[in-house]
């Protein structure tokens, strides 16, 4: 028995060090803002109120295992936070305080393989299929406002958002991944040429449940839940605007084992 352990031990050890790991992902941030300036007018002095403010981070690790030459194996986590952030005109002008504010979380698991099919030089191009579950839950935030008429009271509360979504994603994504040195390569994900299946389901929350005196507002009861199919072949090009052109390609890095 301790010879076949010994010997298996020895097999895993053999395994690991000959074994091809790919460890890498894409990490992307992006902010916008601004602010809105009322010029004076008659009574009325001039004051500035910021635009809506937006803020969105996202983390996708993955690791891959080379099954050989043309082939790769792996998992990759996706998680994506943002925050939006809402102004009032007057109400901010009067209380600088006064905000809305809304959070969002998408998380996802995806499985995939890839199969290189041409290499040009340092250039190794590739498709790659993908299975994801994504969870966005419901969002989170907070709203507050002190600018009310006399003897209303303060706004000062948390938010709960409506809806919550479970996506089921099949992907398929050509790319191309340009070997930078022994450790390191450079990966290129062309949506735009690229082919989705997704099957939603979204649940939507909130209703007046009771009679009489009994009857409130229930943020948590379950009004329906509505499922969707989306099939996309090739992104959409309509929008002219360079971000929407940019959005069609996503860059990520990897470290080889």
């Amino acid at each position: 028995m301790k010879k076949a352990l010994f010997t298996l031990a020895l097999a895993g050890f053999a395994f690991a060090a000959n074994a091809q790991f790919v460890v890498g992902g894409q990490l992307g941030f992006n902010t916008t803002g601004g602010t809105n300036s009322y010029e004076q007018n008659g009574a009325a002095a001039a004051y500035d109120v910021p635009n809506t403010k937006t803020t969105g981070l996202t983390i996708a690790p993955s690791v891959g295992y080379v099954l050989n030459e043309k082939m790769q194996a792996g998992l990759s986590i996706n998680y994506t936070f943002g925050t939006t952030t809402t102004y009032t005109a007057l109400a901010y002008a009067n209380d600088k305080e006064t905000y809305s504010k809304i959070n969002r979380n998408t998380f996802e698991i995806a499985p995939y393989f890839r199969y290189y099919f041409a290499t040009v030089g340092k250039f190794n191009f590739f498709c790659q299929a993908e299975l994801g579950l994504a969870l966005q839950p419901r969002t989170s935030g907070h709203n507050y406002n002190n600018n009310v008429a006399p003897n209303t009271p303060v706004t000062d509360v948390d938010t709960k958002g409506a809806t919550s979504t479970t996506t089921l994603r099949f992907s398929v994504t050509p790319g191309v991944n340009y070997r930078i040195n022994e450790r390191f390569s450079a990966d290129l994900y062309i949506d735009l040429a690229g082919l989705t299946f997704e099957h939603t389901s979204t649940k939507t929350y909130g209703a007046n449940v009771g009679t009489g005196a009994s009857a409130h507002w229930d943020e948590d009861f379950l009004v329906n839940t509505n499922k969707d199919n989306t099939f996309r072949l090739n992104a959409n090009t309509s929008d002219q605007t360079l971000m929407a052109h940019l959005n069609n390609f996503r860059l990520g890095f990897n470290y080889h084992f």
